[in-house]
C-alpha cells in the first residue's frame, strides 16, 4: 500500500474511532442520546468509508 494512501485509511478510521468513542462515551456518561446520535452515526459511516477504501486500496488485489 502506497505510503499516502496508507496515510487515509489511518486518519479515516482513527477519526472514526473518536467519534464512536465520544458519542457512545458522552451517552453512558450524561445519559442523553438525542444531540451524540448524529455523531455515533457520522463515526459509523467513516468507519465503513475507510474499511472500503482500506480494502479497496489493498495490496492483495495485485496490483
Amino acid at each position: 500500500m502506497e505510503p499516502s494512501v496508507e496515510r487515509r485509511c489511518h486518519v479515516l478510521i482513527g477519526s472514526s474511532l473518536v467519534l464512536l468513542t465520544i458519542g457512545i462515551g458522552y451517552c453512558v456518561v450524561v445519559g442523553t442520546c438525542l444531540a451524540d446520535f448524529l455523531v455515533v452515526i457520522a463515526g459509523l459511516f467513516l468507519g465503513w468509508v475507510g474499511l472500503f477504501y482500506c480494502v479497496g486500496n489493498s495490496s492483495i488485489w495485485g496490483t
